[in-house]
């Protein structure tokens, strides 16, 4: 697990300079504490930074050539084969003087191209320069596990890890105003725009080659093509199909020759991957585990009874909202972009305790989206019924004064549509609510709308799979982007297990009748690993890993004062709003409105993140432990 970046000239004959090269290299540090390499040649530049999981000896310097000195490689991730692939490598010919995976992604492109990546099982992002046509490879793996950034500036193609390594080489960083709808609605900008000016996002699934300043892009994995091809051949026994590829998945993942621990929460992912994974390794597996001192938002005692049951070495971590403020001008500087799913700075801070005794953890995301999980996909199961509900629901709900899950539904019906109840349906705030701010919306996501366009292909008159898909090209990136920020920030490699490719093109092969029987959630998963784990798991509701931020905002002094001081700061005085109806949402807010509270925490998530990547504000990690 590392992190690389790199220069490529149309001129030839220019040389970039080193100090340039590793101030990109060196300002993703914590992706590979490890060792650090670069390679420099006319018109090329590749910068590397190497957190040792396999091969821990100096054969595992990036970036690394093959013999010849024809191809380079910069490559970021894991792939769970590499020995299978290394044994046909051998047989054609080649010699390996590591045991690394970087070097047999290396050889198996020298031997199959860009074709290669079909033969991967892993998470992924590569750079590989071919010296003798001078040209340049980059990729990414299916889902978008491992991130890769791209930009255009002065006649070359920039590309890192992370965004901060382009701004280290002096590509402008701007805040690009446009994303400012889809920033407060979606909190994500989906697809291959970023909140940057001129920074990219390589897609999942897709690759790049560039050769004489000319670059095209291809997808060479589509989940739908997959999953319409693995329709002609279904498991005659889904149950068993599904525990047997899991508990395979888990397993490869457990290579390397570090200790790996796991993230355990309340819900029943976690504790299914720690369950197979604790079957697999024995006991003593550590597990980590952030508490809440307030209960309704505290899963510690459902976590301990499983670590309990499995013989876990586990370790649990309370995080004071009075460090949070400090925490988020950190985070986001660590992030790039503002912070997402409210989770985010105690995702990073378990990642730091876990540090102390393993260098890989293994986590549960991916499988709400896989096995329709969320709460908010039900309401799509029966869309006659939400069309009955459309004219009557919202008006009762208003009369009645209702809250909860009712009222959010009610909201969605107000959007007219099954298609924008999917569009919207990761969202608390919708577009009518930015006119609060005296804010002119488009009401318009291309990515987003191509993507639901997709998903209507491969299940058609079947809301709720449309949802799922929608969500595993969008609202899953915006978590992978999370997982790969927080915990690399803590230079822990974090492994998905649900997120297998055979998981992923499998359960979307199967019917609904299948994947979504029963009355609760993720039938093929309670009715296989879920039976390991105590009865209180497998009954808990769907819970997720809320924060309880609203109660912060008005309760601790810090962050009132933050949140009344929102109208005056950047970028939101300068932002497409009027100022004196920012200012009135912020008065709503603080005197108990619930409302308008998902509008109040998503302006302060962008206002913290560009306090910190634009204005430099920071506090010291001293000041953090102090409290």
């Amino acid at each position: 697990m590392c992190g690389f970046c790199g220069i490529a000239s149309d001129d030839n004959t220019s040389i970039v300079s080193q100090n340039v090269l590793e101030a990109m290299r060196d300002s993703f540090e914590h992706r590979g504490p490890d060792d650090h390499g670069v390679y420099i040649q006319p018109g090329i530049a590749l910068g590397s930074r190497r957190l040792s999981i396999q091969d821990l000896s100096e054969r595992g310097h990036m970036p690394m050539g093959t013999r010849d000195g024809r191809y380079w490689i910069a490559y970021n991730g894991e792939v769970y084969n590499a020995n299978d692939l290394r044994h046909r490598l051998k047989s054609r010919g080649y010699e390996f003087f590591s045991n690394t995976d970087t070097e047999v992604v290396l050889n198996l492109f020298a031997e199959y191209g860009p074709d290669m990546l079909e033969q991967l099982n892993g998470m992924f992002a590569v750079a590989i320069w071919d010296q003798k046509e001078r040209k340049l490879f980059l990729a990414r793996d299916r889902v978008g596990i491992k991130p890769l950034f791209y930009s255009y500036y002065q006649g070359a193609l920039y590309f890192a890890s992370e965004a901060k390594g382009l701004f280290a080489s002096g590509v402008p960083s701007r805040f690009d105003e446009s994303s400012w709808e889809e920033l407060l609605c979606f909190r994500y900008v989906a697809g291959e725009r970023t909140p940057f000016e001129g920074v990219f996002r390589l897609l999942p699934g897709h690759f790049m080659t560039w050769q004489d300043g000319k670059s095209q892009i291809h997808r060479w994995w589509n989940l739908t093509d997959r999953a319409q091809a693995l329709r002609e051949n279904l498991p005659r026994n889904p149950l068993e199909w599904f525990q047997e590829t899991f508990e395979d998945s888990v397993n490869v993942r457990r290579i390397g020759d570090v200790p790996i621990g796991v993230l355990l929460s309340g819900g029943l992912d976690s504790n299914s991957v720690a369950a197979s994974l604790s079957a697999q390794a024995g006991s003593g597996v550590a597990s980590f585990t952030v508490r809440f001192e307030e209960p309704e938002y505290d899963e510690g005692p459902l976590a301990r009874q499983v670590a309990d049951k499995l013989n876990l070495d586990h370790h649990e971590l309370f995080l004071s909202p009075q460090e949070l403020l400090p925490l988020l001008f950190n985070g986001s500087r660590l992030n790039d972009e503002p912070l997402v799913h409210g989770n985010d700075l105690h995702l990073w801070r378990i990642s730091q305790m876990a540090k102390d005794r393993v260098t890989v953890l293994l986590s549960g995301e991916g499988s709400d989206e896989l096995l329709g999980g969320y709460v908010r996909y039900q309401p799509l199961r029966s869309p006659w019924l939400l069309n009955a509900a459309r004219p009557v629901l919202p008006y009762f709900v208003s009369k009645l004064g209702l809250n909860g899950r009712l009222l959010k539904l009610s909201r969605f019906l107000q959007l007219g549509s099954i298609d924008n109840f999917i569009l919207f349906n990761s969202c608390d705030v919708f577009p009518d609510d930015l006119k609060l701010l005296g804010m002119k919306t488009t009401g318009r996501y291309p990515f987003r709308e191509r993507v639901l366009a997709e998903s209507k292909s491969l299940y058609r008159d079947d809301p709720m799979r449309q949802a799922m898909f929608s969500d595993q090209h969008t609202f899953l990136c915006s978590i992978l982007d999370r997982n790969d920020r927080m915990t690399m920030g803590a230079s822990i490699e974090c492994r998905v297990p649900f997120l297998d490719y055979r998981l992923v093109e499998g359960l979307a092969a199967l019917p609904s009748s299948t994947l979504l029987q029963g009355k609760e959630s993720k039938y093929l998963l309670r009715e296989t690993l879920g039976r390991r784990l105590p009865l209180d798991i497998q009954k808990h509701r769907k819970w997720g890993f809320g924060v309880p931020w609203a109660s912060y905002f008005r309760q601790i002094p810090e962050w009132r004062r933050f949140v009344q001081d929102l109208p005056n700061m950047s970028p939101i005085n300068g932002g497409p709003f009027e100022r004196s109806q920012v200012k009135r949402i912020v008065e709503q807010f603080l005197e108990g409105e619930k409302s308008v509270e998902p509008l109040v925490k998503q302006l302060v998530m962008v206002t913290g993140w560009y306090k910190a990547f634009f204005e430099h504000a920071s506090i010291p990690e001293s000041l953090i432990s102090a409290h």
